[in-house]
């Protein structure tokens, strides 16, 4: 069998309804994208996810189960089981643009070996909540308005939610196996990449489409703790970044709490930023003995 273009690698477990649905708009791709595959990694014991991919898809999909260990390691063993050059590690709740394949293709094309950082929007079929729209694609979710159109991208803006990496990348430079959450994780395997000189760059049409509820800021408050969490893990193992993860937040929580002294019409976003830091910070200090999943 000829080996695809690129292989679309996807963790999962228990949200196979939205899986089902991010796995039926790649069966409605452009007709001009890349040969592509589809390699699922069931991420702990998931009858209803493996009972829809054992179905019949219009394109090559292959499943690996695993033990329950999170994303690190289920996105090492795509990466080893995949059979194109390229990797599109995508979410199980992002379902892409029509165009998107097509692309990541152009851009590699583009801009030779790299990693392509594509842009994730919130599902336009779906609420947007005004909570969601601070959080994205200008804030603490997701920041892409930092980011300047096929320029290249710092580390801490490469997200594994819709990034294309050479597959020799991720074999020889392997996301951490012993990462205890799931977030920043891609973070930390990008820091790696830059420091051996690999760059990423931004292509903004390269969408996919984010299908996640967040009403409020007390649903995301897990979240933010976790993020802390997860940065206390990357400064045990990368101390030189201690003022990025640690020193800098708690300076930046301290200046969102004064400038609530001050009058503006924009008090409920301030507020909100000022619960995502302070989640963080109690993360930071309080990790939670058992992440969130």
């Amino acid at each position: 069998m000829e080996a695809p273009y690129l292989t679309v690698a996807i963790v999962t477990v228990g949200r196979h309804e939205k899986l089902e649905r991010v796995l039926r708009a790649f069966s409605r791709l452009d007709p001009g994208s890349p040969p592509f595959e589809v390699v699922v990694v069931i991420d702990g014991d998931d009858p209803p996810t493996r009972s829809l991919l054992a179905r019949d898809h219009p394109f090559p999909l292959r499943a690996f189960p695993q033990p329950h260990r999170g994303p690190g390691p289920a996105r090492n063993l795509a990466a080893a089981e995949a059979r194109g050059n390229l990797l599109l590690f995508v979410n199980d709740d992002t379902r892409p643009h029509p165009g998107c394949l097509v692309a990541h293709q152009r851009a590699h094309e583009q801009h030779g070996t790299c990693i392509v950082l594509g842009s994730t929007a919130w599902d336009p079929e779906a609420e947007t909540t005004p909570y969601m729209a601070w959080l994205a694609p200008a804030g603490h979710q997701n920041n892409f308005a930092r980011l300047r159109p096929h320029g290249n991208v710092p580390w801490d803006a490469v997200w594994a939610t819709n990034i294309s990496p050479p597959r020799s990348w991720v074999l020889d430079e392997p996301f951490d196996p012993a990462y205890p959450y799931a977030c920043l994780d891609d973070g930390e395997w990008a820091y790696r990449q830059y420091r051996r000189g690999r760059r990423a760059v931004f292509v903004p049409e390269a969408i996919l489409y984010h299908d996640h509820h967040y009403a409020g800021p007390a649903e995301f408050g897990a979240r933010a703790r976790e993020f802390g969490a997860a940065a206390r893990y990357v400064v045990s193992r990368h101390p030189q970044l201690t003022w990025r993860f640690t020193v800098r937040p708690v300076l930046a929580a301290a200046v969102r709490l004064a400038s609530l002294a001050l009058p503006s019409p924009r008090r409920r976003e301030r507020l909100w930023d000022l619960r995502f830091r302070l989640d963080y910070l109690a993360g930071l200090l309080w990790p939670p003995a058992r992440p969130r999943r």
